[in-house]
């Protein structure tokens, strides 16, 4: 096993247990707040809006430049 293999697991990891959470949030009288209202609560100030662009351009660099 490789480092690159060690990274793929650890991404998969962070994706399933982002899946994991999403499905417990729709659950009734759950206390874990949806994708959807994170990002809504980040959006609200400019510092959260110029975070999550950057994240987004991060994502986009390492993902989909080639």
């Amino acid at each position: 096993m490789n480092s690159h293999d060690i990274t793929v697991a650890g991404y998969l990891a962070i994706a399933s247990s982002g899946a994991a959470l999403e499905l417990l949030s729709h659950r009734s009288q759950s206390r874990i707040p949806s994708f959807g209202q994170v990002l809504g609560r980040l959006m609200r100030t400019r510092s959260g809006r110029i975070g999550v662009v950057a994240g987004w351009a991060w994502l986009g660099m390492h993902f989909f430049a080639r």
